[in-house]
């Protein structure tokens, strides 16, 4: 079903998971430009895990799609959709957690036979704009459930990148405006370039945040991110960063200091990664989310 202009729950009689448009997104952006509405949709997907509740301590989740996504087939795309392909929402939701998520609409079902750049970080480039945009984001979900926002705005910040989605989540990083709340990035086979950035807000926020990222490749797949995200995992070594141990395995708690990269096999897994996980550790999202601590995990 493709219904361009979309808005609401995406299930009839239940509030959550819910398409919103916001005024802060990444898109549109002056200045980008894109066929077919590629760079011009607002929409965001918002979500709250069963039995939230913003008494106790809650997490917000910022997840940044790939190339060639939509959020979810009722706004339309061809070939993945964050809903129902990436099985995002299922997997937050077993995951446990006491959490919120939030996921803009980056590039539309993009990829550069369509658009230059797919991955383009659109407004979030502009220092502060995601906060802007997740102070939006939170706002709606607390107005909807009839919350008060101070608990909303004061929530830390976990960010998860897939594949292309690289480009954004260092701008998040860098010049978000969230340092003081990210507690942890973890990345699906999306460290594509951008390591100065990760490296600076890993190493100047170590002592309250984690990284960890898995990946895919070898040296004879130049195209796969496994070259990029060891030469990350290199650099932050080098640091010396007091308290950090760079590992090749992931922890069983994802906690601050920790800088894990997990090399998880062959790209031909890359496309349904964050579906389908890799060889004995299925569903990743879930499996990752449940790891950190603090916020009800199983």
């Amino acid at each position: 079903m493709d219904e361009s202009d979309f808005v609401g729950a995406l299930v009839p009689g239940h509030p959550w998971p819910r398409i919103e448009v916001l005024r802060h997104g990444p898109f549109p952006c002056p200045g980008v430009e894109g066929p077919d509405g590629v760079f011009g949709d607002a929409r965001t997907l918002l979500h709250v895990t069963p039995r939230f509740d913003p008494a106790r301590p809650f997490v917000a989740i910022a997840f940044l799609h790939g190339w060639c996504a939509t959020l979810t087939r009722r706004i339309g795309g061809h070939r993945y959709h964050v809903v129902e392909s990436y099985r995002l929402i299922e997997q937050v939701d077993a995951a446990g957690l006491n959490a919120v998520v939030v996921a803009p609409q980056l590039a539309r079902d993009a990829d550069t036979a369509i658009a230059a750049m797919p991955g383009h970080p659109g407004g979030f480039a502009v220092p502060g704009a995601f906060a802007r945009y997740l102070d939006e984001a939170l706002t709606q979900i607390a107005q909807r459930r009839g919350d008060g926002v101070d608990a909303y705005r004061r929530a830390p910040l976990l960010l998860m990148s897939f594949s292309g989605g690289y480009r954004a989540a260092a701008k998040v990083l860098t010049v978000g405006g969230v340092a003081d709340r990210l507690i942890g990035f973890i990345g699906l086979d999306t460290i594509y370039g951008e390591t100065d950035a990760f490296a600076a807000w890993f190493a100047a926020h170590h002592r309250h945040a984690f990284i960890a990222a898995v990946y895919t490749g070898g040296r004879e797949h130049a195209h796969a991110s496994a070259g990029v995200t060891q030469a990350l995992a290199r650099s932050l070594g080098a640091l010396g960063l007091a308290g950090v141990r760079v590992s090749d395995t992931l922890p069983r708690r994802l906690r601050a200091g920790v800088a894990a990269f997990r090399h998880v096999g062959d790209p031909s897994l890359h496309l349904d990664l964050v579906a389908d996980g890799w060889p004995r550790f299925d569903r990743p999202v879930r499996r990752l989310l449940a790891r950190v601590a603090g916020f009800g995990g199983v």
